[in-house]
């Protein structure tokens, strides 16, 4: 399977730090806020060079001694209590081109999360670049947005807009239009056990309320996004049901998505609500795992079985012993039962 790393930072200074910790050591910043950003490209300073051992290696990681450029670890995985990210390279691809960030806002009301999965376009050029760059960039827009007391949905167009506009400016030259999907939520507790779950896209990478068995009136599990796909298209002209057109072969082939060589305009983009109460799950994920498991139920099963890092775990496998043909990206905000929420909000 591969080395995991972590991706955990302080939001102040970049140090390296722990899920529980809440000073960072380095810079003394009370982490009220916790990130995560995946795949973490910071090279462990314990690390070798595959080729020849050395242990100095540059800015953009090539071995000082012979050249060799470090790989990524397989898969990275990140826990913030609250929400499991996990990001893996899969069986067929090369190198990882997926990327999901999440930051988690503690305050006395409950957490809020924001997400952002992006999967990054393997026709386009360097597109592990856009799909870095739009999920940090929209998750910190979003964030800053709901700082600014705007509303969810607000914030996450806001995550939308900054992220599209953070893709088209690493474009060196004409023709060099590195791109990627994006999909963002935004989840806050909303109190009396009830939760509200926002969510925008652009691509095909989606989110799902998975709801989970046991005592409660919660919504069933349901997709809370829409495909910008020519599969899509053909569901939505009434031609044929969604497991037919994903037999084209131009079912995948995007009408939106982010880039320099793309036209749509971000502000425009349909926002979902939905409020919820648990036992359930948010999920966000690329088309590497919902190629192979795309049925909100079939979802739900694994996602709500076991504790949540091991349900993220599982959800990856899944997609591994399905072929794992493309890169794999998982964010999992479990919501429990109403019953276990304590009086303060969530936990």
């Amino acid at each position: 399977m591969g080395e995991l790393a972590t991706g955990l930072h302080c939001p102040g200074c970049g140090q390296r730090i722990g899920a529980a910790d809440r000073f960072c050591e380095e810079c003394g910043r009370e982490l009220a806020v916790y990130r995560a950003a995946l795949p973490d490209l910071t090279i462990d300073p314990a690390a070798a060079c595959d080729q020849c051992g050395g242990t100095d290696f540059d800015d953009d990681r090539y071995c000082a001694s012979c050249g060799a450029r470090h790989r990524p670890p397989d898969r990275a995985e990140a826990d913030l209590g609250v929400v499991q990210l996990i990001t893996d390279r899969g069986i067929a691809h090369a190198r990882n081109e997926d990327a999901v960030a999440a930051a988690v806002l503690d305050d006395a009301s409950g957490p809020t999360i924001v997400i952002a999965v992006c999967d990054g376009v393997s026709t386009s050029d360097d597109p592990q670049v856009a799909s870095g760059t739009a999920a940090r960039t929209g998750v910190d827009a979003c964030l800053a947005a709901l700082a600014a007391d705007r509303t969810a949905a607000e914030a996450v167009i806001d995550g939308l807009v900054a992220a599209f506009e953070a893709v088209r400016g690493v474009s060196i030259a004409d023709g060099h239009a590195p791109s990627c999907t994006y999909v963002s939520a935004v989840l806050r507790a909303c109190g009396d056990g009830e939760f509200e779950i926002t969510v925008t896209n652009v691509g095909d990478s989606r989110a799902y309320w998975l709801r989970g068995d046991g005592p409660g009136d919660s919504v069933a599990s349901r997709r809370l996004t829409a495909d910008d796909s020519y599969a899509q298209l053909l569901v939505d002209a009434g031609g044929m049901d969604e497991q037919t057109a994903m037999r084209d072969p131009r079912a995948h082939a995007l009408m939106r998505w982010l880039g320099a060589d793309s036209e749509h305009v971000p502000a425009d983009t349909a926002v979902h609500s939905l409020r919820v109460r648990g036992p359930g799950a948010l999920l966000l994920c690329s088309d590497g795992l919902w190629n192979y498991l795309p049925d909100p139920t079939g979802l739900a099963v694994v996602a709500t079985a076991s504790a949540p890092l091991r349900s993220a775990r599982d959800l990856v496998e899944v997609a591994l012993h399905g072929g794992g043909s493309d890169n794999i990206t998982v964010a999992l905000a479990a919501i429990p039962a109403a019953a276990s929420i304590p009086a303060g909000g969530a936990q």
